[in-house]
């Protein structure tokens, strides 16, 4: 069974179990590619994105809490963690939004190079410019900037 038979019976069983009475294709939105000012716009609040990066282990994606400082995504780690190991080395970061009863939503993909930040006026700096908070307990005291290579995104809705 092909991909397009695949969304069809999807389509098929969502709209029977949700009780929803319009046709498979009502609520489909049109795909718009975003320019990166309008990527940033939506990055600016920060949130939560995936950081994926090359490791011993293979491609690994892990789930940070992110602020943007001019043009940069900006995270903490801890300094015995995978992100700690490879910060200094190429990156993608994807950061998403998505509304599933609306069908809508966005992502933004930045391709990269990550840095530690070590000088200690620049940590001072992005501490008190972002108030960027770990969620996770322990001490994530490594700063990690994303200077971005390229940036795309798409929107839905």
């Amino acid at each position: 069974m092909g991909f397009n038979e695949i969304d069809r019976e999807y389509r098929e069983v969502s709209s029977m179990t949700t009780g929803a009475g319009t046709p498979a294709t009502s609520g489909r939105h049109a795909l718009r590619t975003l320019d990166p000012a309008e990527c940033f716009d939506l990055l600016a609040p920060g949130g939560v994105g995936r950081i994926g990066f090359a490791s011993e282990d293979g491609v690994t994606m892990l789930p940070v809490n992110y602020a943007v400082m001019r043009k940069a995504i900006v995270f903490r780690t801890a300094p015995d963690t995978l992100l700690a190991v490879y910060a200094n080395a190429p990156v993608s970061f994807e950061a998403d939004s998505f509304d599933e009863v609306l069908r809508e939503g966005w992502s933004v993909l930045i391709h990269g190079h990550a840095h530690k930040v070590s000088d200690e006026h620049e940590v001072r700096h992005i501490q008190q410019w972002t108030g960027l908070e770990p969620w996770a307990d322990g001490a994530r005291d490594v700063y990690v900037r994303v200077s971005p290579t390229r940036i795309s995104g798409r929107r839905v809705g």
